[in-house]
């Protein structure tokens, strides 16, 4: 099939390259714009800009999935779906482009841990087990039907950073069999039972405070959840301190 790819960070750069190694050809890659960041306000572009330019592909950086000139760019493909791998939310004026609609890589079991930081809540919440699922986009967010999934298990020490390492490839290879069971007609759709569904909003810096009266456990599970996240601090006695992984 023919698609476009939509994705920003790390995580979905294992999709990009194992699409780009199948049988499905990529007709371009929408990413974030560029944005200026640290001291000196240096202009950095998102991760998936940077292998798309490495394999060739014309990358597009939309301010407004809306406006006029992206969606006249986009219909001009002639894209038989389009791929979401750690995007933004797709408004309906751009879902509806395609034959075969939107297909997203969601780093949980849906309908659990819907929303933007599945990773993190699954091991905030102690899960011994997550995972990935293929799902067709609508709407409502993380709400379409389950296309594929695969079960991951969780060790009681792996961090948010290295499930995530983990996932994405377990999601690579997920898209790619994913496009070909709807190529072959092999796959069928199952609504997701919403009466079971927990959500994952996005994790903010007062989410890593520690409370150091809960249980150790649930320290231990918080540290692992916010490691290597950027905003990974502790706060003792006022001051705050940066966390690192940690066993026991």
């Amino acid at each position: 099939m023919k698609l476009v790819f939509f994705g920003s960070p790390e995580f979905a750069i294992p999709s990009l390259k194992a699409l780009h190694y199948s049988s499905h050809k990529i007709l371009g890659v929408v990413t974030v714009p560029d944005k200026r960041s640290g001291r000196g306000q240096k202009t950095t572009s998102p991760p998936i800009k940077k292998k798309a330019q490495e394999l060739d592909y014309p990358v597009y950086q939309p301010l407004s999935l809306k406006g006029n000139n992206f969606l006249s760019i986009i219909n001009n493909l002639y894209p038989d779906i389009f791929v979401v791998v750690a995007y933004r939310i797709l408004p309906e004026e751009i879902i509806i482009i395609p034959a075969q609609g939107a297909v997203n890589v969601h780093a949980s079991l849906l309908p659990k841990y819907r929303g933007a930081a599945p990773i993190h809540h699954a091991i905030l919440n102690g899960e011994d087990e997550t995972g990935v699922t293929t799902f067709q986009i609508t709407k409502n967010i993380d709400t379409g039907d389950i296309l594929l999934q695969e079960n991951y298990k969780l060790t009681k020490n792996i961090t948010t950073g290295e499930a995530s390492q983990h996932l994405s490839i377990l999601g690579a290879n997920l898209i790619v069999k994913t496009l070909d069971s709807i190529v072959k007609r092999e796959i069928i759709p199952i609504k997701q039972d919403n009466d079971v569904a927990t959500s994952a909003p996005k994790i903010f810096s007062r989410d890593c405070q520690i409370n150091w009266n809960k249980s150790a456990k649930t320290i231990h599970n918080q540290i692992r959840a916010f490691s290597p996240h950027p905003g990974a601090y502790t706060y003792y006695h006022n001051k705050r301190i940066k966390i690192y992984n940690t066993k026991i």
